[in-house]
């Protein structure tokens, strides 16, 4: 038994000394100068997806300041009636990609480009993809403030960070964000779900409890 537990808690040391060097931790900082509580967690089940990101609570109010989490350069701006509303997207050097949601507005720089394009295209819905040069930003600079835009259900900020390569959603905690937490977690059951269409759960498409 004893070598049982040495073995298991070996490949955690393993394992977690591996994610530091994977995921570093203080590279990024808070997106807003406040707590972060959350009204949301990564990971979460949605109506159809698995939530991608963490949901930081603004107070119940809109118009706090959202700054970039590190260096790195604006790659893309979405602006539709659904999903994340007003996003920006930052390419970091690392390797990584930031993601903020549900803005309410962009700081003027951002908005005199957004406008010109919105203007070219005839259309307020945009996605804009940019080149490393067109718009930098440093740590901590502030690129937008805090809405309730897109599928909001209330204000608050949506805040990812992605792999730059694939695109694939990471939980930002991996990254040494601490939440505060003291309520423990109380199991009521315990729900299996098939990955994609052609996954299985004890042979059923369906998802077993």
């Amino acid at each position: 038994m004893s070598c049982r537990i040495l073995f298991l808690f070996l490949t955690f040391l393993s394992f977690k000394n591996y994610a530091q060097q994977l995921y570093p931790e203080n590279y990024f900082i808070k997106p807003m100068d406040l707590p972060l509580i959350l009204a949301g967690n990564f990971g979460e089940l949605r109506n159809n997806h698995f939530h991608s990101g963490l949901d930081v609570k603004t107070r119940g109010s809109q118009g706090f300041v959202v700054n970039s989490v590190a260096d790195g350069y604006v790659s893309r701006i979405r602006i539709q009636a659904w999903g994340l509303g007003k996003a920006i997207y930052v390419t970091h050097p690392n390797g990584f990609t930031s993601v903020y949601g549900h803005l309410s507005k962009f700081t003027p720089e951002i908005e005199t480009y957004i406008k010109k394009q919105q203007y070219k295209q005839k259309s307020y819905e945009v996605e804009l993809f940019l080149s490393a040069g067109e718009i930098v930003v440093k740590k901590n600079q502030p690129i937008a403030f805090s809405g309730d835009t897109g599928s909001s259900g209330g204000p608050h900020l949506h805040f990812e960070l992605r792999s730059t390569k694939t695109e694939e959603t990471i939980n930002p905690l991996f990254f040494g964000y601490e939440i505060p937490d003291h309520i423990k977690p109380d199991i009521s059951k315990l729900v299996a779900y098939p990955l994609n269409d052609t996954s299985q759960v004890n042979q059923s498409n369906l998802p077993v409890v």
